[in-house]
């Protein structure tokens, strides 16, 4: 019975390591993906993540992703912690990619509250932690896609979701009152 699921994540892994050795990004890039469609000024580095800081709609919005190339995410929670607290951010968005129910389409947008990391939730307890300490807003948006596309090259459907996610935060950015502002991609950042 389960022959042909693991076939299926047989034959997605096969292609992620491709994608990954060629530089190509997967699925999972999305949330660094838009991310970097808002770093216009020069990133700095820090634990194996970068993040720069953006004037957008007269607000301070310091965006951060983990360092490229590499299958990497790094420590997201750890350096969220840290710029929060030094820049006194007051509000925290997170974008990154999401697994699709069976009857969803990929490349649907789902947009919530609290953190959008998936995995054993440490990196996310760590920010949800602070953030409930310090009352910062969180919002978050996730790119629908299944198991296997988020280990394939990233298909058309997905960009064209970060695109249109992209858009979604820049007016969220514009309707905020927050004036210090923390946007996070998670996710593989080929």
């Amino acid at each position: 019975m389960q022959l042909p699921l693991i076939e299926r994540y047989s034959k997605s892994l096969f292609k992620a390591v491709e994608s990954l050795s060629e530089g190509k990004p997967i699925g999972d890039s999305a949330g660094p993906l838009v991310a970097a469609m808002f770093m216009k000024n020069k990133a700095k580095e820090i634990e194996n993540m970068c993040y720069s800081i953006e004037n957008i709609d007269g607000k301070k919005v310091i965006v951060l992703k983990a360092k490229g190339p590499g299958a990497r995410i790094g420590k997201i929670g750890r350096v969220a912690e840290f710029l929060i607290k030094r820049y006194k951010v007051e509000k925290v968005i997170t974008i990154d990619a999401s697994v699709k129910l069976e009857s969803e389409n990929t490349g649907e947008i789902a947009e919530g509250i609290g953190v959008a990391i998936g995995g054993i939730g440490v990196e996310k307890a760590i920010i949800e932690d602070l953030a409930t300490k310090m009352k910062v807003d969180l919002d978050s948006y996730v790119v629908k896609m299944s198991n296997e596309e988020a280990l394939m090259p990233m298909k058309e459907e997905v960009l064209k979701a970060c695109l249109e996610v992209k858009d979604i935060i820049e007016k969220n950015i514009k309707e905020s009152k927050a004036k210090k502002i923390l946007l996070i991609g998670v996710g593989n950042t080929r």
